[in-house]
């Protein structure tokens, strides 16, 4: 019998000073056998980060068809299709190709930059865009996670503080360019 996918329930306070977007949401998450809670939270992050009130969870490991995260509108049409990880430019081209904006969130601190530097002139530059998430020394976002959760996540300049009524756990973010 397969395993199936875990179910998270977060409820979240969003403030994020960069763009003055401030909203509160309840989201259920779901975590895949295969996945982690790193990066079932680093999912989360970047929902807080591309944050709009219809931005929604896909099937995400579960398909090759869809992205972590996609902004639909009304009729269907992707807007912004979200990633994270380290996709080959044959995906993020495909991307680019069906949504009006790519964001692709890289976390292996270790070869990131090996990643970037092959795909950059492969990538349509005018619709995607490719960010780096760093762990705060000593954070760890793995201390936050429940099966409920009820957190708090502040954006300023280039960092993101997620936390709940005890601990916190903070990330910075840079935009990679070419």
């Amino acid at each position: 019998m397969a395993i199936g996918a875990s179910i998270f329930k977060v409820k979240l306070t969003l403030s994020n000073f960069n763009t003055h977007f401030y909203h509160d949401f309840n989201l259920t998450m779901a975590k895949h056998p295969s996945e982690n809670e790193i990066r079932m939270m680093n999912r989360l992050i970047i929902f807080c980060l591309c944050a709009d009130p219809d931005l929604s969870f896909t099937k995400g490991l579960s398909t090759q068809d869809e992205p972590e995260l996609w902004l639909k509108d009304l009729s269907g049409n992707i807007l912004h299709w979200i990633e994270l990880g380290q996709p080959d430019d044959k995906r993020i081209r495909q991307a680019a190709g069906k949504a009006k904006k790519v964001s692709i969130f890289t976390t292996q601190e270790n070869t990131y930059m090996n990643w970037f530097n092959k795909i950059k002139s492969k990538i349509p530059h005018d619709r995607v865009e490719v960010f780096h998430l760093c762990p705060l020394a000593g954070d760890s976002l793995e201390q936050l996670v429940e099966k409920s959760m009820d957190l708090s996540c502040t954006i300023e300049d280039d960092s993101i503080y997620i936390s709940n009524d005890s601990q916190r756990a903070g990330h910075n973010f840079t935009r990679l360019k070419d």
